[in-house]
């Protein structure tokens, strides 16, 4: 079941919900599809690697089928928020910088609840936004809602899979107002995240690949190579089981990675 806003319109169904260029070979020594060997601090992840500049964009795979055409890289943008390194912990601290590099794990030196990042599940959520809330507290376990009952906490359970969560808050209270850092703590608060939560104010960043007042937001991406797997506007409800049965074979499998 899924459960999405467009603008302030609600609709339902058992189906969904709609309302609230040419590049150098691989570097052998890893698996991944990494061929710069200078960039940035910012455009590095946490092992030192750059992160791939090739085919990035905003187009995701045909499907999940391995001859499927693949999908575009998704860029390195940049954040300002809290990061999550342990789905026992609630995103607190010090709000600070956050780039998708720091998930991009070619060589699967990078671990959530002691696997390896496989697969980097993205979604964009607007405080006014009623499926946002409960999509975000079934993430996180919450049940800020009150629609949580059966205690599902996604993020946890998938955390030894491989899977991490990244929430990005767009809009505040107020439709079509950008999300503050007061907004993201309050919001934060209210659910218990235990996964990265960070601002994109009127979704300067993830604005190009929806419109921004369809939330929730939903996005996979293989954590080997970066590459866009799927996006889907709307909660489901049984994301948690979509995500091991279609999206981690997929990811697990080293013959479907994107060079």
């Amino acid at each position: 079941m899924k459960q999405a806003v467009l603008g302030l319109g609600v609709l339902s169904s058992s189906l969904f919900f709609a309302a609230c260029s040419s590049a150098p070979p691989p570097d052998p020594g890893t698996t991944g599809p990494t061929v710069q060997t200078q960039c940035s601090d910012a455009d590095k992840n946490p092992g030192g690697v750059c992160y791939p500049k090739d085919d990035v964009g905003t187009g995701s795979r045909t499907s999940f089928s391995p001859n499927a055409v693949s999908g575009q890289r998704i860029a390195n943008f940049a954040f300002t928020g809290y990061p999550v390194q342990d789905t026992n912990a609630v995103a607190t601290g010090s709000p600070t910088a956050i780039h998708l590099a720091n998930y991009y794990n070619p060589d699967g030196n990078l671990t959530i609840a002691g696997t390896p990042i496989k697969l980097i599940h993205l979604t964009v959520a607007a405080v006014w936004c009623g499926p946002c809330n409960e999509e975000t507290d079934f993430i996180s376990g919450g049940n800020w809602t009150g629609q949580n009952t059966g205690g599902a906490s996604f993020a946890k359970e998938l955390a030894p899979l491989g899977v991490v969560f990244v929430q990005a808050l767009s809009d505040g209270p107020t439709y079509g107002t950008g999300a503050n850092l007061n907004d993201l703590n309050n919001w934060v608060t209210h659910h218990a995240n235990d996964f990265t939560s960070m601002l994109d104010p009127g979704v300067q960043n993830l604005g190009v690949f929806f419109d921004g007042a369809a939330v929730p937001f939903n996005m996979n991406i293989d954590a080997r190579s970066m590459e866009i797997l799927s996006t889907e506007l709307g909660f489901d409800t049984n994301m948690d089981n979509t995500i091991k049965n279609q999206v981690l074979p997929f990811v697990n499998n080293p013959a479907t990675l994107k060079q």
